[in-house]
């Protein structure tokens, strides 16, 4: 992810530029939710899950909130209806809205038979998009007479220059026009249309992605500011590039308009194109769901991928603590065995491990687990931390030096002279996370092989047996349980 508008938008979002923003959906008596909230802290959020998680229950929820009386909107009827099957009743949900420098809270409730309203609703142009907009234009209603019996157009309303180089970037393929036909025999069922260089071709005949991504680059050219975009699984039938464009030039779009958009997703080409305030994981559990924010894309996508069947999840900051955590594992005389019984995952800053840590201990996870914090952070329920009382970098690079840089020059097939000026010389800089990629640009290595090589040598020669007992005993100690 090296988006330049998302620092531009963090700067604008921090200075109060959204005058019209949901803060938050509190979610009680529906779908097995029992008034868990989710806050929305950046202006385009992504919120990931396996299949029934919840993902489709926050956005349309999220979608109830404002009046459609005053706007275009939606009911929590029109999402939650009372059926033969299902009985409806008991919901409490709660919304946190910004206008302007006000912020105002209320509930939304269905008792028994009928939703209750608060006094005073407010009002805000509402775009919901689900997973209906992928089917082929004529299963949609009322298209099929539309492509049988269509002779002639009443009216055409052209995309603009601005929005068909949206479409023509998120596709990559230069269209030359793209636009919409009220067909002479139904005005209210209007046709795409793009132009390439063999000629126009309607949505009847368009490819998937071009249908879809047609519709949604239409729909949000006309959408007025401060509006909110919702859109239900918002990846699909675009490939992993298309993909990574469409959240760009919605990024871009929100700066502009001042939108908020709300997003599902099992994409992960969708989540790295996003910050970590960005990202919302529902994960099920006995209680109803629990919600983390800014979960790596790695983690989030690995929570609903069968490929992996550990005895035991270790849930780590980053790479580099993982890294590092399997060399100490490694070094141990059980640790070959250990290492095929575990898989380690790095989950996202340290609120994230202390999350999933607090999750295990209070037995909500459907695996075993065990969080490990970076050496630096404080204690937490249900966590243990790496050795040393500073982050991986320091401790490693801190512990080789003291131990006068033992076998690196062998290691590393440099010079010692050389090699021991290198790392003296990243160790001056402030930022301990550079050092690694300091050093490998001196001896023309990546930083990740200077950081396995230093981690292996560290836990080889310079991490005291009882250190790394202790992580080895609380790694078994969860496998017992």
């Amino acid at each position: 992810m090296n988006n330049p508008e998302i620092q531009r938008i963090r700067d604008q979002f921090a200075g109060g530029l959204w005058p019209q923003f949901l803060e938050s959906v509190e979610i009680g008596g529906v779908r097995g939710w029992s008034g868990q909230s989710i806050n929305f802290r950046f202006p385009v959020v992504a919120i990931v899950g396996e299949n029934g998680a919840g993902k489709s229950t926050v956005l349309k929820v999220a979608a109830s909130a404002y009046d459609p009386k005053q706007g275009k909107g939606y009911y929590p009827s029109d999402f939650f209806p009372s059926t033969h099957w299902d009985d409806v009743s008991g919901v409490d949900l709660g919304f946190r809205i910004r206008r302007g420098n006000d912020t105002k809270s209320f509930s939304i409730r269905k008792p028994s038979k009928r939703w209750s309203f608060p006094e005073t609703r407010y009002s805000r142009d509402i775009f919901w998009f689900d997973v209906s907009r992928t089917l082929p234009l004529d299963a949609a209603a009322g298209y099929a007479r539309v492509a049988k019996l269509a002779a002639g157009e009443t009216s055409t309303q052209p995309l603009s220059g601005e929005f068909l180089g949206y479409l023509s970037k998120i596709l990559g393929r230069d269209y030359l026009n793209a636009r919409f036909a009220a067909p002479d025999v139904n005005q209210d069922r209007p046709v795409g249309l793009v132009e390439r260089e063999f000629g126009e071709i309607s949505q009847f005949h368009q490819g998937a992605g071009e249908d879809t991504t047609l519709d949604l680059i239409h729909a949000v050219q006309n959408v007025p500011e401060h509006s909110l975009i919702i859109v239900d699984e918002v990846e699909a039938s675009l490939h992993p590039k298309a993909q990574r464009r469409l959240v760009r030039v919605l990024l871009h779009l929100a700066r502009l308009k001042r939108i908020q958009v709300i997003l599902s997703t099992h994409s992960p080409f969708v989540l790295e194109e996003l910050p970590q305030e960005a990202r919302v994981m529902i994960v099920p559990s006995a209680d109803g769901p629990s919600i983390i924010y800014g979960a790596s894309a790695e983690f989030s996508l690995s929570r609903i991928d069968d490929a992996i069947h550990p005895e035991l999840y270790i849930y780590v900051e980053d790479k580099t603590a993982e890294i590092l955590l399997r060399e100490i594992l490694a070094s141990h005389e059980e640790g070959a065995d250990l290492l095929q019984r575990i898989h380690i995952s790095p989950v996202g800053p340290a609120n994230v491990v202390r999350v999933m840590g607090e999750l295990s201990a209070a037995e909500k996870l459907a695996h075993r687990s065990l969080s490990i914090l970076d050496g630096d952070m404080e204690d937490a329920p249900g966590c243990i931390k790496l050795p040393g009382h500073d982050a991986p970098e320091r401790v490693v690079f801190s512990g080789l030096r003291e131990d006068q840089w033992p076998d690196l020059d062998s290691r590393f097939g440099v010079g010692a002279g050389s090699l021991f000026e290198y790392l003296e010389d990243a160790m001056r800089h402030d930022n301990h996370h550079d050092w690694p990629a300091l050093v490998g640009d001196r001896i023309r290595k990546s930083a990740s092989s200077v950081w396995e090589i230093m981690a292996t040598e560290w836990a080889r020669q310079c991490l005291s047996d009882q250190d790394r007992n202790s992580i080895v005993d609380s790694v078994l100690a969860k496998l017992a349980e």
